[in-house]
Formats: structure tokens, sequence, C-alpha cells
């Protein structure tokens, strides 16, 4: 999706942004929360691809982003 492999040292990142406005990130409990919130959303995720070996999940990957290229508004 990125165009080129990661290297070993390299990490991606996704942030969310609402309009022009830039919210804070949430602290202390909210963040707790937040991150249990997530974890538990990736693992439900997870769980739905049980079975789907690495490379099946990497070209419905591809095949999503490319439709998205090429299909745009």
């Amino acid at each position: 999706m990125l165009g080129r492999d990661l290297d070993e040292n390299e990490n991606v990142s996704v942030r969310a942004f609402s309009g022009n406005i830039i919210k804070a990130a949430p602290t202390g409990t909210d963040r707790d929360e937040a991150f249990r919130r997530l974890r538990a959303r990736i693992d439900e995720t997870s769980k739905r691809a049980e079975g789907v070996s690495e490379n099946e999940i990497d070209a419905a990957i591809d095949e999503a982003a490319d439709y998205v290229r090429h299909h745009r508004g």
C-alpha cells in the first residue's frame, strides 16, 4: 500500500482528524480506555481472518488499494 516494503526498523502510524480541528490526544484513564477499545477491535477483526493465509490477506489489501486508486470520486 505504501509503494515499497518497510525496513525492519520502520513503522507506519495512522492519525485521524476531524475536519480542520485537531483534537488533543486522550490522557490518563481516557487514554487507557481508548487503547482497550482499539485492542478489542483489533482482536475482533483478527478473529474474522482466522484460517486465511498472510498471502491471501496481502492480496486482498492490494486489490482493495488498487480499486481505490482507480475509482476515486
